[in-house]
């Protein structure tokens, strides 16, 4: 069996042809439709086109809350607006004429890593999936939690401050929006430029009066995760004052979700987890709270990689599929 995997995230859409043993045969990606349902039903159907000879249907990850067992999504996201109330299975399928199945983002992310991934051998854990926020999920006894109206590993939601605003959430903090919002004002990049730009303008408007101004005009430059850890690496200030943040935040997140949850692992995904420094130095920045807040080695979090990467929502879309229709 072979599927259309759709993972539409807040700045682009990431497809692939992927089989019932989680191999990929075709990947790409397009812009994110953002602009309107018809918008957003003509990217899945374009996609489909490509690809209806060779697939059996499609599976679908999306940011916000969803029920994947009737297909409604309840708000929240990037997509929230625009698919608020919405039964996407239907809509999709009505377009389309095929199977579909739909789930979280964040909790394909945890599938993925369930099936055949960091995961695979323990009952109990959690996935972070460094996105455009940070998606989630959370594994027990081997099964995806949903939780209260599905909102189960919303970790975007998590506070890590003390801003009292949108800079407290995990979403602000340790998402690649926030980061990148964070970059342009410390180093006067142009905002509309960035992947997302009309959330870099929303972000402006509540925020701009944080940052210092410049009197020369922005630089035309694309602040990327691949563009931000060069900077790192290079030593660059700006850079690395909002990398410092980056990691307190995220160790804080994963020492709330060890101490609340007892997960056997915390596993790390996503497009920023491709960097080749973060989990040792993930490791480091948990090790050095819990000395300064006294946790007890035993309840620190065991942090891995991903075995996927950015990979894991479309693998986990593929495997939710599976869970609903069969293989």
């Amino acid at each position: 069996m072979k599927c259309l995997v759709l993972d539409y995230g807040g700045s682009s859409v990431k497809y692939a042809l992927v089989n019932d043993r989680a191999e990929m045969e075709v990947t790409g990606t397009g812009p994110a439709p953002l602009e309107s349902i018809e918008a957003f039903l003509d990217s899945v159907a374009d996609l489909y086109a490509q690809f209806k000879d060779r697939a059996d249907g499609i599976a679908m990850s999306l940011p916000g809350f969803i029920d994947p067992a009737t297909g409604v999504h309840f708000g929240s996201g990037v997509y929230g607006d625009l698919l608020k109330g919405k039964n996407v299975i239907e809509l999709v399928r009505e377009r389309c004429g095929c199977n579909v199945s739909l789930e979280n983002d964040g909790k394909c992310g945890a599938l993925a890593e369930a099936w055949k991934g960091s995961l695979s051998d323990v009952k109990n854990g959690a996935v972070l999936v460094l996105g455009s926020g940070i998606g989630g999920g959370v594994i027990i006894d081997g099964r995806v939690l949903h939780g209260r109206n599905t909102t189960a590993g919303e970790f975007s939601f998590l506070l890590s401050g003390k801003e009292h605003d949108l800079f407290d959430t995990g979403f602000m903090s340790a998402g690649a929006m926030g980061l990148t919002y964070q970059l342009c004002k410390l180093k006067n990049l142009d905002l509309t430029v960035q992947d997302a730009a009309p959330m870099m303008a929303f972000f402006d408007s509540i925020a701009a009066d944080r940052y210092p101004k410049f009197e020369e005009p922005p630089k035309k430059i694309k602040a990327d995760g691949k563009q931000f850890f060069k900077w790192v690496e290079e030593g660059d200030p700006e850079a690395l004052k909002v990398y410092r943040g980056f990691l307190h935040s995220l160790a804080t997140i994963c020492e709330n979700i060890q101490i609340t949850l007892a997960p056997d692992r915390i596993v790390i995904g996503g497009g920023l987890s491709r960097a080749e420094r973060l989990i040792d130095d993930l490791r480091t920045e948990i090790d050095s709270l819990c000395k300064a807040t006294i946790i007890a080695d035993e309840m620190k979090a065991e942090v891995v990689r991903s075995r996927y990467l950015n990979e894991c929502n479309i693998l986990g879309a593929m495997y939710n599929y599976i869970q609903q229709y069969g293989a």
